[in-house]
């Protein structure tokens, strides 16, 4: 019931000026796009699950679970309700301008082609072959690291990878037993490895994506993330995604170990 009713204010407080900004900000980043992307790379993350911890024996029922635990509507919702929470109306306002705006929307395309590009393993493998090759002393690799230490993204994306893992375990552990605290000891024993596998895909991932951009466009870039409210929806972003993969991990763990304990019986 407490859901329900912070739900109920939550849709309630919302004006309709402020849910034409969140959609229209929902559009300027190609949110749509975004989910479908991340429900691409779930699904082969469930295929490898499948094969490496199932043996293959997930079948239509673990498919299934898959399928409804990536469920866009519900990603959508998890996304718009962050930038709704974590956005002023004048950041919003602000934000929904930046992306709108040429520089913005090159931005966004950018990164969505290079995700996408990303989900072939040779692409990626060529990505990480050009990071250690750059020249760390150029321009371009200057502004790219500029960017990625403004947004603290290694160690946001560290944080989130932690949680996401224990949270699937502690799914994982729901069922078929497990000590929750031994997890996260050993989460946290390799948080040094996490965060250089982190490292090595940010670098490799925007380098790769905001190649095209000329210096004046990564410096602009970079002023909007420097704002209150490029702060902010930097803030948005990585709430919205551990409010929902810390979920979905919890989740896909539980369809695991439910597999496990249907194959036991």
């Amino acid at each position: 019931m407490r859901l329900l009713a912070a739900f109920l204010s939550l849709a309630l407080s919302v004006t309709p000026a402020v849910a034409e900004q969140i959609d229209r900000l929902m559009t300027a980043l190609h949110m749509d796009e975004v989910i479908e992307l991340l429900r691409h790379e779930g699904q082969m993350q469930a295929q490898e699950i499948n094969t490496t911890m199932l043996d293959g024996a997930g079948g239509a029922y673990f498919a299934t679970q898959v399928d409804m635990i990536y469920d866009p509507d519900w990603m959508r919702d998890q996304f718009s309700t962050a930038f709704v929470e974590t956005l002023s109306d004048s950041q919003m306002e602000r934000a929904v301008l930046f992306f709108e705006s040429d520089l913005g929307q090159t931005v966004v395309r950018l990164e969505n082609s290079a995700r996408q590009a990303f989900q072939d393993d040779t692409i990626e493998e060529m990505a990480q072959d050009a990071y250690s090759a750059q020249d760390q002393d150029s321009t371009f690799f200057q502004l790219v690291d500029e960017y990625i230490e403004v947004n603290e993204l290694i160690e946001k994306n560290v944080k989130s990878a932690v949680s996401a893992d224990y949270n699937f375990f502690r799914g994982l552990n729901s069922e078929i037993g497990g000590d929750d605290g031994e997890v996260l000891a050993q989460l946290l024993a390799e948080k040094d490895t996490i965060t250089q596998e982190t490292r090595t895909w940010l670098y490799s991932f925007l380098l790769m994506a905001y190649q095209p951009l000329d210096e004046a466009q990564l410096r602009e870039n970079i002023a909007f993330s420097r704002t209150q409210t490029g702060r902010a929806v930097n803030e948005a972003f990585f709430d919205s995604f551990d409010r929902t993969y810390d979920k979905i991990y919890y989740r896909l763990g539980l369809a695991v170990s439910q597999v496990l304990r249907g194959s036991d019986l």
